[in-house]
Formats: C-alpha cells, structure tokens, sequence
C-alpha cells in the first residue's frame, strides 16, 4: 500500500496538471477567436450594371479574294518585235483599240504577193472559161485553175490570221497596267507584258467555305471587312459550286459588291451567318470568368441583415456564345432586373461581400 500511495498522487498531479494547461490554451484560443471576429467581414468594391437584351446572329469570318470581271493579262500569243506601243501605263483604252503591235512587215509582203498571184489566177480563169464555152480548153484546165485559186485564198486567209496575232487589241474598254517594255523589245510566245483592267465598278468576291459552316444560297447577302476590320460593304451570293474539293473541304462561292473601290487580287474578310438567329444577354467582357466547369458571372444579390455591405457575390453560370472588345454575348437563366459584377469582378469569389464604385450603375 505504501509503494502504491506515491505512484497515485504523481498520477493525480499529473492529471491536474494536464488539466491546467488545456483549460489555459483553451482560454488563450477562444480569446484570439473572439480577437479575429471583432475584425469586420472583407469585401471587394466593383463595378456593376443590368444586362441588355439583343437578337444576335452567329457569323463567321472567312478569307475572300477581290477580282474584277474585266480583267486579263496582255500576253504576246506569239513571239516578234514590239514596234508599236500606243498607249501609256494608265492610259483609257476604247474597245478594239490597238494595245500592242509586233513586226509583221514580212508577213504582210508574204500576204500581197499571195494576193496578187490570186488576182492573176483569177484573170486566167475567167479567160479559161470564155474559151470553154467555145470548146477551146479542156474542163480539166479549168479545175486546176479553180482549185489554184482556192488554195491562194486560204494561203491570204492563213496569213490574216497571222497578223491578227501581230497586233493585240483591247478586249473591252479598259485602262492600261503598268509595264517596262519599249518599242524595239522581243517578247517571246506568252510572255506577260502588262494588265489590263475594265472600267466598271462591279467586283466579284472569291471564297471558300467549309463543309457544314453555313447553308449558303444564292442571294444571300455577305458583309466585307478590309483585313483591320473595317467595314467595307456588302456583297450578294452569285454562285455556289455544287461540288466540294476532297482535299480541304471546302466549297467555292462568289459574291458580287457594286461600287467598291477595291483592287483586282485583293484580300478581304467575308462575313456570313453561320447559325439561326436567337436572343442573347451583353455585358463588358470584364464580366466574364472561367473556370474548370465553363463560364460564369457575378450576381450582386442583397446581403443578410446587419451585413456590413449591401451585396454578396453569386455565381451565375452562363453559355458564352461570342465575345468582342466591347461586349460579351450569352445565353443564360437569370433575373435580368439584377445587377451584374463588370470591372472588378475578378477579385469577387461565392459569397464574398460587394460594394458599388461610387457612379456605378
């Protein structure tokens, strides 16, 4: 009993101890507890705003090519000496005036030599045939001479031909390309030696679209952006091939703009619908946050009672349908009385206390 006297009270110390110590900490934890609620509830101040309520169409901005329906290349069909070049880079050209002349001096005296000897045929034949009415010739003398004459003629007809090649006239009324050749060059067989441009103002609007981006008909109307954005015009669907190119997917439209300024090769964003029109909420895009499940908002509700701030912060889940630098556009289910974190909406998290910039919304 003795030996077991001590071993008790160095237990019951022990407890008593324990005890003390716990009942100290536990009052210096409650004492910082009650420190940290005297400090008043965080908040963010933001700006805010209602939505607005638009109908939006889907669109899709495609790549076009601008090409003029009057438009070629002047190339030499076959190749000489340029002697004439009566018309300026720049100059107005009527329809059928000469753009370009090649030498043809020897085709010409080929020509009249051939003309002259089917001028002589042509005397001896009706000799021929004055002389077979009083049976003086044979038919057989005459038929040479015939077939004679229809072979100088097709040699005269040929060589017509020949100098039409010489001489390169102006397909339509038009204006002169910038070139560098001179009177006294060779051009070979092809070579391109300017453009030349109609007068018109019509354009044609070359482009492809992806299989299944947009049900496209002619007659639709397509809007045209500069390649910064700016808006040019519009332009109506004149074609659409029936086939689509197994390589890319693609099929090729053309459109056609009338009084646009736009140069033969040049590129421009072609704008078309790719989906119904619906109704959509706006909102800057400063409104807009991300996360794992998608895109949400903020919603400036009331706060409870006594709540140092007036508004608490709350998710609002939203479809992003398209975004500009300006405004962002969603669908969603939502009140649209309500107002709705804008500039600062970063800094907001689910219930955290919110307070209006002062001249917000």
């Amino acid at each position: 009993m003795r030996k077991i006297l001590p071993w008790l009270v160095t237990l019951i110390s022990c407890f008593l101890v324990t005890g003390a110590l716990a009942t100290v900490k536990y009052q210096q934890i409650s004492a910082a507890i009650a420190f940290g609620a005297s400090f008043p509830e965080p908040f963010e101040v933001v700006e805010a705003q209602r939505v607005n309520e638009r109908v939006h169409t889907p669109v899709r901005r495609l790549g076009g090519t601008v090409r003029r329906p009057e438009f070629v290349d002047i190339s030499a069909e076959v190749g000489g000496r340029i002697i004439g070049l009566p018309y300026a880079p720049g100059a107005i050209v009527a329809k059928g005036e000469p753009l370009i002349a090649l030498f043809s001096a020897d085709i010409i005296a080929q020509q009249e030599a051939l003309a002259a000897e089917r001028d002589l045929v042509m005397t001896q034949l009706g000799r021929s045939r004055a002389l077979k009415e009083q049976s003086l010739i044979a038919q057989g003398d005459i038929d040479v001479q015939e077939a004679r004459l229809s072979a100088l003629t097709a040699q005269i007809r040929a060589l017509d031909a020949q100098l039409t090649r010489m001489t390169i006239r102006a397909p339509f009324s038009g204006r002169m390309g910038i070139y560098t050749h001179v009177v006294g060059d060779m051009l070979d067989a092809g070579e391109t030696v300017t453009t030349f441009t109609g007068l018109g103002d019509n354009r044609w609007i070359d482009f492809k679209v992806p299989q299944g981006l947009a049900d496209i008909r002619v007659g639709d109307t397509a809007r045209l952006f500069d390649l910064d954005g700016g808006f040019l015009g519009t332009a109506n669907v004149i074609v659409v091939s029936d086939s689509i190119d197994a390589a890319t997917r693609t099929f090729d439209v053309r459109a056609q703009a009338q009084g646009l300024t736009l140069k033969h090769g040049e590129l421009v964003q072609v704008e078309l619908a790719s989906g119904e029109s619906m109704r959509v909420f706006t909102l800057p895009p400063t409104s807009i946050r991300w996360d794992t499940e998608g895109t949400y908002i903020y919603q400036l509700v009331n706060a409870e009672a006594g709540a140092q701030r007036p508004f608490r912060a709350q998710q609002q889940r939203i479809r992003l349908v398209d975004e500009t630098s300006t405004q962002a556009l969603f669908t969603a289910e939502l009140d649209d009385r309500a107002l709705f974190a804008t500039t600062g909406s970063f800094k907001l998290g689910e219930g955290v206390l919110a307070q209006l910039y002062s001249g917000a919304k």
